[in-house]
């Protein structure tokens, strides 16, 4: 694969304005992001394996006292993070109309008809299997099932700490990378509805940002939450974009009291 082309954002993530396009020196700033997980990894190995620092706005050195899941509790599972650094022009995609400026973050939106989770957007990606030689085999397995992806389209960069979901039973390891271009890309019918393709400056737009709020079983969970041209990202993806991007640095200051019911975008849940 190419070497990755560099954009035009500084160091601490604020952009440069050109024109109505921000571009981000995603490769590097990404690069950077994997290697601090390694190195927090290495020095907090036990908080590490539970989330720690990465997962929880604030940093987390020791593991705490009543971990939402314990190490060996869940199923192993791996999403892939894939960052897009070239523009995709949308011609002949029936789901893509126009062109999406680059970089842009791949996810999908999962089949209404699922069992668990419908209708919410996700990171592509799935269980580990036996044959699986790592998370980063299994990010890249499953995202070519769910969407078509090819493997070798993907410069993978690396992997952050893994993240608990104690309401599915999985412990999930975010797989970091990029691609210059993912090619035609097909919704595998059954599982994914599609396919959706959302710039990095509309994730960090404060117009953008919001924050989930549900109400179960007397309990009151608020999350960090994105509505971008009409879609709703939030839930575990939601949680795992807003420390990514906080962590590169790319993120802006918004309104932390705006809140969305969930159930008015997917009212199938």
């Amino acid at each position: 694969m190419p070497e990755p082309q560099r954009g035009d954002v500084r160091r601490d993530g604020r952009r440069d304005q050109q024109g109505t396009a921000a571009r981000y020196r995603v490769a590097e700033d990404l690069t950077r992001l994997v290697a601090e997980a390694a190195d927090y990894s290495a020095n907090h190995p036990e908080a590490a394996e539970l989330g720690g620092w990465w997962w929880t706005p604030e940093p987390v050195l020791e593991p705490p006292a009543e971990p939402a899941m314990r190490v060996g509790e869940g199923r192993e599972a791996a999403v892939l993070a894939l960052f897009c650094l070239e523009p995709h022009s949308g011609d002949g995609v029936p789901d893509v109309p126009g062109v999406v400026e680059a970089p842009y973050l791949l996810v999908t939106e999962r089949s209404r008809g699922l069992a668990k989770h419908p209708g919410q957007v996700a990171f592509p990606g799935g269980a580990l299997e036996a044959f699986d030689h790592g998370p980063g085999a299994a990010a890249l397995r499953e995202a070519h099932e769910e969407i078509g992806l090819d493997p070798a389209r993907v410069g993978v960069i690396g992997l952050l700490p893994p993240a608990p979901v104690p309401i599915s039973g999985f412990m999930v390891t975010p797989v970091v990378g990029v691609t210059e271009d993912p090619g035609l890309l097909t919704p595998q019918a059954g599982e994914v509805e599609a396919v959706i393709r959302v710039p990095v400056r509309r994730l960090v737009d404060p117009a953008n940002r919001t924050t989930s709020v549900i109400r179960r079983h007397g309990t009151t969970h608020r999350a960090p939450a994105f509505v971008v041209d009409g879609t709703l990202i939030w839930g575990f993806t939601g949680i795992l974009l807003d420390r990514i991007l906080s962590r590169l640095g790319w993120e802006e200051p918004w309104d932390q009291e705006a809140s969305v019911d969930p159930r008015e975008y997917q009212p199938l849940f």
